[in-house]
């Protein structure tokens, strides 16, 4: 998979099939949009490309509260990429970005790539809140600035009777439902943690070390305070441990000494 800027036009020639999101935590919907995406790229004998943003558009215009993500940008291509994307193009979200109409959106996207057909869920927008267009505009606006171009609408995952969703997990975390949102993300909940820097701590036993994270570096949301079993992975070792959740740090115990490169909550 190559990883773009959005402002790349070297897919004006190439035959693209695209979806677009910020696909924060890549739960059980966004993989089976990505997934059709990729699907129907190689029924048309085209590329998949997903577009994201480089941050989230809805917390950039103050629509939305301002969270922690769910995923570094590490993780989500790599996802990406398991899941057999072939292109991964990143919005640079400006203020002049933030501005576009929905059709203004969709005519420069149909500018920018030889696009076959557009993947989306059912609810989703694009363009300012006052001029967005939703699937049965972007459906009109295919028609419109391209020759051949149609839309596929994905139905939501529902789980429990709630719609799965970025926001729904945000929640389960922070009330500590871990299993919930797990079943949300189709996978344990992780924490990337190799941008990061950590205090180490001997503990009485010298083969055993305790790392602390400023939580306020992290950049990722942590769950409910308190103390999770939790897998640590470094170099393709894995590591059973202690994680321990407070409100200004992440503090992690582990058998041996190693410095991780992730870690996977496995419950509390």
């Amino acid at each position: 998979m190559r990883t773009l800027p959005f402002a790349d036009y070297s897919f004006k020639t190439v035959p693209s099939v695209i979806c677009i999101g910020v696909f924060d935590g890549m739960h059980l919907g966004h993989q089976r949009i990505i997934d059709e995406t990729v699907s129907l790229a190689r029924d048309l004998e085209a590329r998949s490309v997903v577009i994201t943003f480089s941050v989230n558009p809805k917390m950039a215009r103050q629509s939305a509260p301002d969270m922690p993500a769910l995923q570094s940008r590490s993780d989500l291509e790599e996802i990406l990429a398991d899941r057999g994307v072939n292109y991964h193009c990143v919005i640079d979200f400006s203020s002049d970005m933030s501005k576009l109409s929905g059709e203004e959106f969709i005519a420069l996207l149909c500018t920018s790539y030889e696009v076959r057909a557009m993947v989306v869920g059912d609810s989703f927008k694009v363009g300012a809140r006052a001029n967005s267009a939703g699937p049965a505009e972007i459906n009109s606006l295919l028609s419109k600035y391209t020759s051949s171009a149609y839309l596929r609408v994905i139905p939501p995952v529902v789980i429990d009777n709630e719609v799965v969703s970025s926001s729904l997990i945000r929640r389960c975390l922070l009330t500590g439902e871990m299993d919930k949102a797990s079943r949300l993300l189709g996978r344990a909940y992780s924490l990337d943690l190799r941008s990061l820097k950590a205090t180490a701590e001997n503990l009485k036993d010298t083969s055993q070390t305790r790392l602390l994270y400023d939580v306020r570096t992290l950049g990722l949301l942590l769950p409910k305070a308190g103390k999770y079993m939790v897998e640590a992975t470094a170099e393709g070792i894995s590591l059973k441990g202690e994680a321990f959740v407070a409100e200004d740090h992440l503090a992690l115990e582990l058998p041996v000494r190693m410095t991780p490169d992730g870690i996977t909550f496995l419950g509390a």
